[in-house]
C-alpha cells in the first residue's frame, strides 16, 4: 500500500502547496507533526517555480551572507526553541542563541527538517517536490483543483498560499476571493481565506509574508501560523475526508 493509501485502494487525499519555499516547508512540518499520530492517510505537494524546494530563493546552498535574526529565533518547531541550535551544533557548527548563521546553512536546516519529519511521518502521510508554478486555484465544496503553468493540473482537497511577499512574488489567482494586491491576501487568524462577504474558506488558506498585515514576518512568527494552520487542516479537511474514506 502507497503512502496514504486507503484499504480500496483509493489515491491518498492531496494537499498542495503554492510556493515551494521557506513557508510551505513550515507549513508541511507543522501538518505532519499534527497529524501523524491521527493515522491521517494524505500527501503533501510543494510546488516550487525554481525547484528551490524548502530553501526559496534566498537560501540557496552556499549562500555566506548572515541571516538576520540569531538562532534563538530561528527553530522551525515552536515547541522547541533550541531545535536549530542543536542541529547547527550536530552538524559541526560552533553555534549560541546569538549565533547568526549563514543562509545557505539555515537552508540546510529548513530542508533536512522537512526531510526528517517526513520520514518520521511515513507511512501514513507523504511529501512530493514538484518543480512548476501554480497560476489558479479554484475551490469547490469539496475538492480544490490546482492549476499549473503549462496546463498541468492538481486535484486536492486543500490548498496552502506560500508564494512569499507579493510584491515579489503575485500569489495565484484564487476564483471567488477578494483579488490580492502588493499587499497580500486577507486571511482569518488560523490562516483560512476571507471570502468578500466576510465567510471563512474551507480549503484555502495562506501562509508567510503573503499573507495581508504580515509582510516581513520572520521565521518563528510563520512556525506559531503554521501550528494554528495545521490544527485547523486538520479538523475541517483531513478528519471529514477520513470519515468519508471510511463509509461504505
Amino acid at each position: 500500500m502507497g503512502q496514504g493509501a486507503d484499504p480500496a485502494g483509493r489515491p491518498p487525499p492531496t494537499i498542495v502547496c503554492a510556493g515551494g519555499g521557506p513557508s510551505a516547508a513550515v507549513a508541511a512540518i507543522a501538518l505532519l507533526r499534527a497529524t501523524t499520530w491521527l493515522r491521517l492517510g494524505y500527501r503533501i505537494v510543494l510546488v516550487d517555480e525554481h525547484g528551490h524546494h524548502a530553501r526559496g530563493p534566498g537560501y540557496a546552498p552556499g549562500d555566506a551572507r548572515l541571516l538576520e535574526t540569531p538562532v534563538k529565533a530561528g527553530s522551525v518547531l515552536p515547541d522547541q526553541p533550541c531545535h536549530l541550535m542543536d542541529w547547527a551544533r550536530g552538524a559541526g557548527l560552533a553555534c549560541g542563541p546569538e549565533t547568526r548563521l549563514p543562509r545557505g546553512v539555515y537552508g540546510d536546516y529548513l530542508a533536512g527538517t522537512l526531510a526528517a519529519t517526513a520520514q518520521w511521518a511515513a507511512p501514513h502521510a507523504g511529501v512530493r517536490m514538484l518543480t512548476g508554478r501554480v497560476v489558479r486555484v479554484a475551490a469547490a465544496s469539496a475538492d480544490v483543483v490546482v492549476d499549473l503553468a503549462g496546463g498541468g493540473r492538481i486535484d486536492a482537497v486543500a490548498a496552502i498560499v506560500a508564494t512569499g511577499d507579493p510584491r515579489v512574488a503575485p500569489p495565484p489567482a484564487i476564483p471567488g476571493f477578494p483579488e490580492a494586491g502588493t499587499d497580500g491576501i486577507t486571511t482569518c487568524s488560523r490562516g483560512a481565506l476571507l471570502t468578500p462577504g466576510g465567510g471563512v474558506a474551507r480549503r484555502v488558506f495562506a501562509v508567510g509574508p503573503v499573507r495581508r498585515g504580515h509582510a516581513g514576518t520572520t521565521i518563528d512568527l510563520i512556525g506559531a501560523q503554521c501550528e494554528r494552520l495545521a490544527e485547523r487542516i486538520a479538523d475541517t479537511v483531513l478528519r471529514d475526508r477520513a470519515v468519508v474514506l471510511e463509509g461504505p
